[in-house]
């Protein structure tokens, strides 16, 4: 008996189609990460920044292994300078926070360093 209700379950299961992508799913939003930034508290302070250095490192390799186009970012950046490039941003552009903070980062640096045509 049990399985016949296995065969029959797995035969819906391959007839329904899939689930519609409503959202992608995101470890930080905007929103999220101006949150941390906003935070007095050094653990919030701290998570902030290692969140933007990480996103930049993630950037900058994959400008490296060309999976992406070059920016024109500064070789060497100190990591509060982009904090604050980061946080002014996500302030003064409130109607972006819902995108992922990974992307803010970039378009953030971007506004700050363009590239020269």
């Amino acid at each position: 008996m049990k399985w016949h209700i296995l065969a029959i379950m797995s035969g819906l299961a391959a007839a329904a189609p899939p689930p519609a992508r409503t959202q992608v799913f995101m470890f930080e939003t905007g929103t999220t990460l101006l949150t941390k930034c906003r935070n007095k508290a050094p653990e919030y302070a701290l998570a902030c920044t290692a969140y933007i250095v990480g996103a930049v490192d993630g950037i900058k390799k994959d400008v490296f292994i060309g999976r992406t186009h070059a920016n024109c970012w500064p070789d060497q950046m100190q990591a509060e300078d982009v904090r604050r490039i980061v946080v002014a941003y996500l302030e003064r552009y409130p109607d972006q926070r819902k995108a992922p903070a990974s992307v803010l980062v970039s378009v953030a640096l971007n506004g700050r360093y363009p590239c020269e045509k």
